[in-house]
């Protein structure tokens, strides 16, 4: 009977990618989740791009602009911010940048983003297939990641008015709470990667706590 044990405990700690219902939940979770960040980006801008309080506003831009050639960027600074829950705003802003704003060329970001999805890939295929905390965090960050990507691949933003050049290739950021004091705009995509990471974290250290309570 301890031969039976030991081999029935071993099977259900074969690897995640061995296990169906294990790939399922990862790719479900990251699709979702995935879908969550570009769709609330293209709602978000979309709607207060094409409202008629920002045709107005842009049209008037242009003629304070007349004999100047005015940048999209500063035109969407001009964009007021849109009232969503107590204390956060959507406010439109695009980051040519990573976290924080902080610079770094394009290729740079995308090998560093190429690097991230083999290991999140990695990391899940080699796991227990049991550890469905981590297939979460981890389809959360892949998630994260492959939405920030999207934006520097293909993202543009267009204002409603005039011949001015679109921002193209840059991640854009709507959700403002410089009214909790939080100063930098961020999207979903950037949520995702926060929480998916912190989920990682308690993972791993529970993980250690307990191996080392098994070694006491």
């Amino acid at each position: 009977m301890p031969g039976g044990e030991e081999s029935s405990r071993a099977a259900s700690r074969r690897p995640a990618i061995r296990r169906p219902a294990a790939i399922a939940m990862f790719v479900i979770v990251m699709v979702a989740s995935l879908a969550g960040d570009l769709l609330s980006k293209h709602w978000v801008f979309r709607s207060i791009l094409s409202d008629s309080q920002t045709v107005q506003i842009v049209n008037r831009v242009l003629d304070e602009s007349v004999g100047t050639s005015p940048s999209t960027r500063g035109v969407l600074l001009r964009i007021p911010s849109r009232g969503a829950l107590p204390g956060v705003k959507f406010t439109l802003s695009t980051n040519p940048g990573v976290v924080f704003g902080l610079p770094m060329p394009r290729w740079a970001v995308a090998i560093a983003t190429g690097l991230t999805i083999v290991l999140v890939c990695f990391f899940f295929a080699t796991s227990d297939s049991r550890a469905w905390s981590m297939h979460t965090a981890l389809a959360l960050v892949l998630a994260g990641a492959l939405g920030n990507l999207y934006d520097r691949l293909f993202s543009e933003v267009a204002l409603p008015l005039g011949n001015l050049e679109p921002i193209r290739y840059e991640v854009r950021d709507f959700i403002d709470c410089g009214d909790l004091y939080y100063p930098w705009i961020f999207n979903v995509a950037d949520i995702l990667l926060v929480v998916g990471a912190g989920i990682l974290v308690i993972h791993w250290f529970a993980l250690s706590s307990k191996s080392g309570k098994e070694h006491c």
